[in-house]
């Protein structure tokens, strides 16, 4: 399956897989948001351009926490 890397992500075990169930489940989201004819090709273009707008959110969240933008976000533990 394809694997999705940005420039400073070197290392495989950062990579994020793209599955067989990600796709048809990218599918059918497509075809309840106005793509009835959503192919598999549509799929993958859809799921990596959420994956790098994630991706980049969570690194701006970060940068944003080190640099005293913002409070640190703590978790709740389960």
């Amino acid at each position: 399956m394809k694997m999705l890397y940005f420039r400073h992500m070197g290392k495989p075990f950062q990579g994020y897989e793209i599955t067989e169930n990600d796709i048809e489940s990218a599918i059918r989201y497509l075809k309840t948001t106005g793509k009835p004819n959503a192919t598999r090709e549509d799929a993958i273009k859809h799921l990596e351009k959420k994956h790098a707008v994630a991706y980049m959110a969570a690194h701006k969240i970060v940068e944003d926490e080190q640099s005293g933008k913002i409070k640190p976000i703590k978790l709740k533990k389960d």
